[in-house]
């Protein structure tokens, strides 16, 4: 019986949008684009939103990621597949590995405890994927467009 009504109360959440995610910080759509020399896809490339706090990180029990299409765009994921990023500060590395021109999804992505990381060579500067010093920093707020543009080189 007890777990009908789970069952019940996180179908009816996908239903309306909210998802399962009693007890943990409510997210709001976010997403944007990065691209490469201002003209180029970063296709393949991971962005990571680091929370400002660790708080807001060991709720979430991790960071808010995307992870950036051939147009460009990514779309941030908390909880569920695209759901976007709790409201909040967040500091922001993007790292874009592989091999230049191998950009049709041959991106390997592996999750270790928080952290989501790619393999193979950057291929952009250190310095947008450096965890411990993020390159920039974004604001997600309910009722904004939350969409953030990043050119990388």
């Amino acid at each position: 019986m007890l777990y009908r009504l789970a069952l019940s109360v996180c179908l009816v959440a996908l239903a309306t949008g909210t998802g399962c995610t009693k007890g943990k910080p409510p997210v709001v759509p976010a997403g944007g684009k990065v691209m490469y020399k201002g003209t180029t896809p970063a296709v393949g490339a991971l962005v990571v939103l680091h929370p400002a706090s660790y708080e807001i990180e060991k709720q979430i029990g991790g960071k808010p990621f995307g992870r950036v299409r051939e147009d460009g765009s990514f779309t941030l994921t908390t909880y569920e597949e695209g759901d976007g990023a709790p409201e909040g500060e967040y500091g922001v590395t993007i790292d874009w590995r592989g091999v230049p021109g191998d950009d049709k999804g041959k991106l390997v992505l592996s999750r270790e405890g928080s952290e989501t990381k790619s393999a193979g060579p950057l291929r952009i500067h250190p310095k947008y994927a450096n965890p411990q010093q993020p390159f920039t920093t974004v604001t997600v707020q309910k009722g904004q467009a939350n969409h953030f543009e990043f050119n990388v080189e």
